[in-house]
């Protein structure tokens, strides 16, 4: 286990890792308060980005190389990162991000997030069955998803990479959503994003994803299938298709139906057939989603409004710009022991 320092932040344990570094229980001296460190790794970024655009030239995999945002330096991406969260962390199922610590003598970028004590809502592996929730459970979870990603939407924001492990719980059971590492923030002219890929996870992307003919894609209903998936899970502990081979995948995602349990409410079902529509122009929409029989216990719980959910502040370039900067004066050393 890593033990350390970072300014007023003590290194308590490792709670979770990814592709570009790791995640820590930190404690703040200073407030006498826990929180989450997301420990990113310059140098995997650039290495990661490197391999990704020669990837792109030479035509591999199911992202389109066309599409601008994809050739961003990875420490924009960082940037851009942290300027989305600022735009999206006063919702209550957004996680909040505290503050972000960069010192150019290191090779890490330190990102303190609020603590979601419970951890990923759950654990899903390719042919490895995760205990299921109950409808009614899932629907509790998923009314909070719901809305924070109503706000993204709403604040001009793709999410992209809906999936458990990119939602967390609090203490007190409230779902927040997390990592918006390749999220997609499009003009306030423009009701929908066009967007690429962009290395989604393969087993909550959607058909459109997997195609080789398609270029472009709709945001907002990228979003809607990985929800789909993502409630799937829920209620099955499983993805509604599953591949150890990428191209066995997709095939599955392109052409397969939907199998469901016996277990699980027509109701549930006839939501999932609408989120999971193959046709990204005939799938359901949030609002309709909001809406839902099963989403609403038949109108007697029925959900909060746009107006009451969202509230509307613009981003700025300056905002994206100054993203990380603000967090330099802060670092004055940063000391991690082994």
């Amino acid at each position: 286990m890593t033990e350390g320092k970072v300014n007023q932040y003590y290194i308590i344990k490792e709670i979770d890792s990814g592709a570009y570094g790791r995640v820590y229980l930190v404690y703040d001296e200073i407030i006498n308060q826990y929180f989450a460190c997301k420990v990113i790794s310059k140098s995997k970024l650039k290495r990661n980005f490197r391999f990704n655009r020669l990837a792109r030239r030479r035509n591999v995999g199911m992202a389109n190389d066309k599409m601008p945002s994809d050739d961003e330096d990875p420490l924009e991406q960082i940037k851009r990162e942290v300027a989305i969260f600022k735009n999206l962390t006063k919702h209550p199922n957004i996680t909040l991000l505290i503050e972000v610590l960069d010192d150019a003598r290191e090779d890490n970028i330190y990102m303190i997030f609020e603590l979601c004590e419970k951890g990923k809502i759950m654990d899903i592996q390719v042919n490895k069955k995760a205990e299921p929730y109950t409808e009614e459970k899932a629907r509790k979870y998923f009314r909070d998803i719901v809305l924070g990603l109503e706000y993204c939407h709403f604040k001009k924001i793709i999410h992209r990479d809906i999936k458990p492990d990119n939602l967390l719980l609090t203490a007190n059971d409230r779902v927040k959503i997390s990592d918006f590492g390749i999220s997609y923030m499009f003009n306030e002219s423009q009701e929908d994003a066009t967007i690429s890929n962009k290395n989604a996870s393969p087993l909550f992307s959607p058909p459109e994803a997997c195609s080789s003919d398609r270029k472009f894609m709709k945001g907002k209903a990228v979003d809607i299938w990985s929800l789909g998936v993502t409630l799937y899970s829920l209620v099955h502990g499983y993805c509604p298709f599953e591949d150890t081979n990428i191209i066995n995948l997709c095939k599955k995602i392109e052409e397969d139906p939907v199998v469901y349990s016996p277990s699980i409410s027509e109701e549930l079902k006839d939501l999932l057939s609408k989120m999971l529509q193959k046709d990204p122009d005939k799938r359901i929409i949030l609002p309709d989603i909001k809406n839902h029989p099963w989403v609403t216990e038949h109108d007697t719980n029925p959900m909060m409004s746009t107006e009451e959910n969202c509230i509307y502040e613009d981003i700025t370039d300056e905002e994206i710009e100054n993203a990380v900067q603000p967090a330099f004066m802060f670092v004055s050393k940063v000391y991690i022991y082994k």
